[in-house]
């Protein structure tokens, strides 16, 4: 038999294994213990694709344009509206085969808006936050959740996407318990990323050259996810 020949027919997947298996009738544990590699190995598989397309989303992500200004009293700034964001990445998110939605629940006083990006693969991250109702203002209750939804649905949406702040929006409207939420949300993701490189300290949050606000950690954890990801790729 050809050298050649013997190379095309060699198992190069689980899948591959998986069907020999089958053709060979191994019994229930061995199969079982193939089935759960060619889970794990697909699972893998659908997350190199979806940091893939999030790193070409991330290069060709145009500079968000803050086009509408807020004043009152001495306070003024310029920022990027949720819609105009959204429109501003539609179609690179769609050539990226990405997609995003929102899901928002409460809990107790707060809400909880997270942002999840879904690639065409099946994986998905998400991006997490949490706040009482925006009470400023003359806002009625509905105005209040609303406020505070959209705020929350803009920085959740830059955070999964890991791209630059879109806004000088002000996080005063956000608690401290919102803070410590995001701390211990990125810090999970740092653990894991010092367990593989043990000098990466610089990302811890102590060593941070810019003030500890929600609107920094939801960039940390877009950020260092695709860190994290990257070191476990090259450590395999």
């Amino acid at each position: 038999m050809d050298t050649k020949e013997i190379e095309i027919r060699r198992p190069s997947t689980p899948s591959d294994l998986l069907a020999m298996a089958v053709d060979k009738d191994l019994d229930i544990d061995k199969l079982g213990k193939l089935m759960e590699l060619q889970r794990q190995w697909q699972a893998d598989q659908d997350r190199k694709a979806f940091f893939e397309a999030l790193a070409k989303f991330q290069s060709r992500c145009p500079e968000i344009r803050k086009n509408k200004s807020v004043a009152f009293g001495e306070t003024k700034y310029q920022y990027a509206p949720l819609s105009d964001i959204e429109r501003q990445i539609k179609e690179l998110l769609f050539e990226c085969g990405l997609t995003k939605r929102w899901e928002t629940k409460e809990d107790g006083e707060k809400l909880v808006v997270t942002c999840i990006i879904t690639h065409t693969s099946g994986h998905k991250e998400q991006s997490t936050m949490s706040a009482k109702a925006d009470e400023s203002g003359k806002k009625n209750a509905i105005q209040a959740r609303a406020s505070s939804i959209t705020y929350m649905q803009r920085y959740t949406l830059i955070g999964a996407l890991g791209i630059g702040t879109a806004d000088n929006d002000i996080d005063g409207r956000f608690t401290e318990r919102a803070v410590d939420e995001l701390h211990a949300e990125f810090i999970k993701e740092y653990n894991q990323v010092i367990q593989l490189d043990p000098s990466l300290t610089k990302w811890h949050p102590d060593n941070w050259k810019v003030d500890l606000t929600p609107k920094n950690y939801v960039k940390a954890i877009g950020s260092i996810r695709k860190v994290l990801f990257e070191l476990q790729q090259k450590n395999k």
